[in-house]
């Protein structure tokens, strides 16, 4: 597939004022349905109120139990999505184009309609604290905690590290606040992507466009508070191990600047693919861990740098010595013109991948939408990895790898 301008989603305000998002293709008859309401984590006034306002939408209406609404989904073979994040709430609808109509019916009294039955909520809270339980003895899970409450403090809505009495504080009049403060048509915006036909748009029009419905609160953009970061190392234990968690990062740029896309390209070149530096390093020629990554991690419009990997606790601190030494090797000399162009090459086809199909395509628009970043931000992507040069990347490499800004987490036994 061709990655030259690719075509933007065409925005169609419906009566009611929600923002309907329309990417078009054939995708072998098949839709992607996504209702996003703002708001998510960084409004929630107690840790995980939006997850499981979200999660109970399915949990039964006046019309359809929750047992219904899972029957009708298997009966044409749909599945749907519910979940959150730092600035919004997620429902995500998979289905056949020719079945599109009926299951609007579905989400409309799902999403309009919900009941919140106490006996669901607390077969629900169940369920996700034994998640909780098991993922609590998963040093990666653990350490991925950790370097969110160094990024952005523990008083911070995303740097809180959630306990398992957390579940037990979750009410349904907790629930019941949260879904009448943010999930109405004043706060909803829509992406469809796929086989796409008029009447499948008057469809969701009849079901959410029409009319107002809902809370009446516009949550704007969801500003997070600033991050109070906290560099240094902290270990946390976790008994009966068999591996140690690693995770070293800061706090990076804004979605918006204007080095943005030229960071992410430098992240791929330092642990972005099997053959970077860091896997070349401290897996290849020293055998510290079998896979070592650098990335950049998204909330909102903000982004972390991070680093991370597993290994043997006695490699922990070999592990942070030679990541250190390959950050000091860019902030020392630029990358070459070979090296970018291997790493160009290796994005290109990872776009092409990564934008192969509507729904796939869509995803990435509604991310974009999500870091407030604007849609053409995709293009300017494209258009960064193919005008990257050495000193750009050696410019960046030199004002943002300090150890002195590095959170370090080390989780294991």
């Amino acid at each position: 597939m061709s990655l030259e301008n690719l075509a933007l989603p065409r925005l169609e305000v419906m009566p009611n004022g929600v923002p309907l998002y329309r990417l078009e293709g054939t995708d072998k008859g098949v839709v992607r349905l996504d209702i996003l309401f703002k708001g998510g984590y960084a409004v929630q006034g107690k840790p995980l109120l939006a997850m499981f306002t979200n999660r109970m939408l399915r949990e039964g209406t006046a019309a359809l139990s929750a047992a219904e609404i899972s029957q009708k989904l298997d009966y044409y073979g749909a599945w749907i999505d519910m979940y959150s994040s730092q600035n919004s709430n997620h429902i995500t609808l998979y289905t056949m184009s020719k079945h599109l109509a009926p299951l609007l019916g579905v989400l409309e009294d799902m999403i309009k309609h919900p009941l919140f039955p106490q006996e669901n909520l607390d077969t629900v809270r169940r369920n996700n604290r034994s998640y909780f339980t098991v993922n609590s003895q998963k040093v990666d899970v653990v350490s991925q905690r950790y370097f969110e409450n160094s990024l952005w403090g523990e008083e911070h809505p995303l740097g809180h590290v959630v306990e398992a009495a957390d579940y037990d504080a979750i009410t349904r009049d907790d629930i019941q606040e949260y879904y009448n403060s943010y999930y109405g048509s004043r706060n909803c915006t829509m992406f469809i992507a796929g086989s796409v036909d008029d009447a499948m748009l008057a469809a969701i029009g009849n079901s959410f466009g029409n009319e107002a419905w809902g809370c009446d609160n516009e949550c704007g953009e969801s500003e997070l508070a600033l991050p109070c970061p906290q560099a240094g190392r902290r270990t946390v234990t976790v008994q009966g191990t068999m591996q140690s968690a690693v995770k070293m990062g800061f706090m990076a740029m804004d979605s918006s600047h204007p080095d943005f896309h030229k960071f992410r390209f430098l992240c791929v070149l330092l642990g972005g693919y099997f053959g970077s530096r860091l896997m070349s390093n401290i897996r290849e020629e020293n055998g510290y861990t079998y896979h070592i990554a650098a990335e950049m991690d998204a909330y909102g419009e903000r982004n972390a740098f991070m680093i991370s990997s597993e290994t043997a606790t006695e490699y922990v601190e070999p592990l942070i010595q030679e990541v250190y030494k390959e950050l000091d090797r860019l902030v020392a000399e630029p990358p070459s013109e070979a090296e970018i162009e291997l790493v160009r090459n290796y994005i290109m086809g990872e776009l092409c991948r990564e934008y192969e199909g509507q729904s796939a395509k869509s995803e990435v628009f509604v991310n974009a939408w999500l870091s407030g970043v604007g849609f053409d931000s995709v293009n300017r992507y494209i258009d960064e990895i193919k005008n990257v040069t050495p000193d750009s990347l050696h410019r960046l490499a030199r004002e943002y790898f300090r150890k002195d800004n590095m959170i370090e987490i080390v989780v294991g036994c």
